[in-house]
């Protein structure tokens, strides 16, 4: 959920839940009922071809953990699963879909609504539910939790942990979290806004980590560099120009993203970063 787009204009400093909770319901009203509903989840308002890019990447880089667990799902244990910012629900259907039973959260209403309502049309095991990633409490645990582009947003690095804490809460023992964050492998500002921050993989390994979680796999996402580049001067060109140039960055990216992002975590902009929770042990 890259943050260029309509909304990099907001300038307020979106920390609190208030002001956060605004902006989401904005994205929402805007664009969540629009197709697939992409430019409200994935880059803000930006063009549908750019959208279903990054759609293609996210996929193709969680695809191994939504794979494995589908065949957990498939071998007679139901698996809870809990979807943390789930916007409009499309991967908490794909979790369903898998034989999930799924929760999905997030903290816009009109998100919610439409997930919902998603639901209901495919029958999908789904309740969703508005709650807010730094303070969740839903008082039960879960075998696989996914998060995904929802950290990035969460401009306060103690707001950002309290939420992997929560996150940590609600996992079971032996549970997995899949995290898919912007996470470069160094410090790189460049296309941080005000609703948005690339916080390094470093320091996603450093919060897992403090709360009692075992990295055990990290995958990149994207590991092109042309949309980096060009984002943070897109909305200074004239529009034909640059709807041409995004278009070509998009077209030369996304097989790339696809064919190299397994072979160049390092590289890459997003990261999936996958942990567990020790099993507990007696005494």
């Amino acid at each position: 959920m890259m943050a260029h787009g309509p909304g990099s204009a907001m300038r307020a400093n979106v920390i609190g839940a208030a002001e956060a909770a605004r902006y989401w319901e904005t994205r929402a009203q805007q664009f969540a009922g629009r197709g697939a509903g992409l430019a409200a989840v994935c880059s803000y308002g930006m063009p549908a071809f750019y959208n279903r890019a990054i759609a293609l990447t996210q996929q193709r880089a969680l695809a191994p953990w939504l794979r494995h667990l589908a065949a957990g799902c498939h071998e007679g244990r139901r698996v809870s699963a809990l979807d943390i910012g789930c916007g409009v629900g499309r991967w908490s259907l794909r979790l369903a879909r898998s034989g999930c039973r799924v929760t999905g959260v997030d903290i816009s209403s009109r998100m919610v609504e439409c997930a919902r309502a998603r639901a209901a049309a495919t029958r999908g095991d789904c309740e969703f539910i508005v709650a807010n990633a730094i303070d969740l409490d839903l008082g039960r645990q879960f075998d696989f939790i996914l998060c995904v582009t929802v950290l990035q947003h969460i401009l306060d690095p103690v707001g950002a942990r309290r939420a992997i804490g929560r996150m940590t809460a609600h996992l079971a023992p032996g549970g997995t979290l899949v995290l898919l964050e912007a996470a470069p492998s160094r410090e790189c500002a460049r296309c941080d806004s005000a609703v948005f921050n690339a916080r390094p993989a470093d320091w996603y390994l450093s919060a897992l980590h403090s709360h009692g979680l075992r990295v055990v796999a990290t995958r990149g996402v994207d590991p092109m560099p042309l949309k980096t580049w060009l984002l943070p001067y897109y909305r200074r060109m004239p529009q034909l120009i640059r709807l041409g140039a995004l278009a070509l960055t998009t077209a030369v990216s996304l097989p790339l993203d696809l064919a190299l992002a397994p072979l160049a975590t390092g590289r890459s902009w997003h990261k999936v970063i996958v942990a567990r929770r020790l099993q507990e042990t007696a005494g």
